[in-house]
């Protein structure tokens, strides 16, 4: 194998890897951005309403936790 076709396969693994990565991120934002909607919980780090890479709960979220603790 020849010096040429060997950076052509190092340059296709490398942007397989990041399609890969975006797809991976874009998975992860969608699942994030559907649990960022309950109440209970506020979106850190996102793109609106549909992406959300990074989420908490927050105060009405941490009320109903705990009430669902002395509940059960």
């Amino acid at each position: 194998m020849g010096l040429e076709e060997k950076r052509k396969s190092g340059i296709k693994i490398v942007l397989l890897c990041f399609i890969l990565l975006i797809i991976i991120l874009v998975v992860w934002g969608l699942i994030g951005g559907s649990v960022a909607r309950d109440i209970g919980t506020t979106c850190d780090m996102g793109i609106g309403d549909s992406l959300c890479w990074t989420w908490h709960k927050n105060l009405v979220g941490q009320i109903a936790e705990e009430i669902n603790e002395y509940i059960n």
